[in-house]
């Protein structure tokens, strides 16, 4: 995998917890597997339970790296996400892109680590994370609002709400690990005082990893996001499963041919591209291993459509949505 100095160029990593044969388990091998179908890469897979499934082999699986690390003690009284973080640093990558169990890969997924290799440098380190599908905002729950929406336009926000899935490079290892402390030893933001002036955040006020990275992001004045490249549900790429070469570029039926909606403080032309390279909320594993068949089928058929889906138009890659959509807020 390119190992030098016990570090991987490239990898995939999750993280879970589950007995051998549970539902967790499941979904997660349909993951690995769908990675073995359209990626290149390893994947790296870090279980925080007891014991993980014997027919997870070198065979089967080559390009599977199991871990095993114990997840934090129940006194720690922290969610069992913040083992995602943990997972991201021990797992030692240069170029990582985080996966949950309910997602499966999709052809073109190792685009990702092009699109991070370019985009976190040491001009930029910091972790990239795709653009959520709801625009939330001072009307959610969440005790941070106070402090990065002090005013009607929210001015300390400097992004979009993200979702959980990101990408990063070890230039950005740093800023995961520091966030990472700060709510381990019960850090406080300070107040801000100035032109705009917000209140302290107590960090252990941020519950999950979700809201964490999202703050962790405002908070160092983060400005580049991903467009949607973990696709909402397995069902949008219904989309592409009905395609045929003499559509051409059109993508005609159902709901992966729109956009993700705008909104009036970050995506004001046209909302958010989709990335089709990955699928999130697969959580029937069933399923997940049919969908992947289908999109295998299509491939070999040679009637797959190009990934990037905007405008109800199908694109070669990010270089040409950019050309043709120059204010594009999301990065592809």
């Amino acid at each position: 995998f390119g190992t030098k100095n016990g570090w991987t160029g490239r990898a995939f990593v999750n993280y879970y917890a589950g007995v051998p044969g549970g539902k967790h388990a499941k979904m997660t091998e349909e993951l690995v597997a769908s990675v073995h179908a359209f990626s290149s890469e390893p994947i790296i897979v870090v279980h925080f339970g007891m014991s993980s499934s014997t027919a997870w082999t070198a065979e089967k699986y080559p390009r599977l790296v199991l871990l095993h690390a114990e997840p934090f003690n129940h006194m720690a009284k922290r969610s069992f996400n913040f083992n995602k973080l943990r997972a991201f640093l021990f797992a030692r990558v240069l170029a990582g892109v985080g996966l949950d169990s309910d997602q499966f890969v999709a052809p073109e997924v190792d685009r990702l680590f092009d699109m991070t290799e370019r985009e976190i440098t040491e001009d930029y380190p910091l972790a990239i994370m795709p653009v959520h599908f709801l625009d939330r905002g001072p009307a959610d729950l969440g005790a941070w609002w106070a402090r990065y929406c002090p005013d009607k336009v929210c001015s300390l926000q400097t992004l979009r709400w993200g979702h959980a899935h990101p990408s990063w490079t070890f230039w950005a290892l740093p800023f995961i690990g520091r966030w990472l402390r700060k709510n381990l030893r019960d850090e406080t933001l300070p107040a801000v005082n100035g032109k705009v002036e917000a209140p302290a955040l107590r960090v252990t006020d941020i519950p999950e990893d979700e809201d964490l990275l999202n703050v962790a992001l405002w908070e160092e004045k983060a400005s580049k996001q991903w467009c949607k490249y973990d696709i909402t549900d397995p069902l949008e790429f219904q989309s592409l499963l009905m395609w045929k070469p003499k559509m051409g570029n059109k993508c005609v039926g159902g709901s992966g041919c729109s956009n993700i909606f705008g909104d009036k403080r970050f995506y004001r032309h046209g909302g958010a591209a989709k990335l089709f390279y990955t699928a999130h909320h697969a959580v029937v594993p069933k399923e997940t291993k049919r969908s992947v068949q289908e999109i295998q089928k299509k491939v070999k058929e040679r009637s797959w459509p190009e990934p990037i889906v905007f405008e109800g138009k199908f694109w070669p890659s990010g270089e040409a949505l950019r050309n043709a959509h120059p204010k594009m807020e999301c990065l592809a």
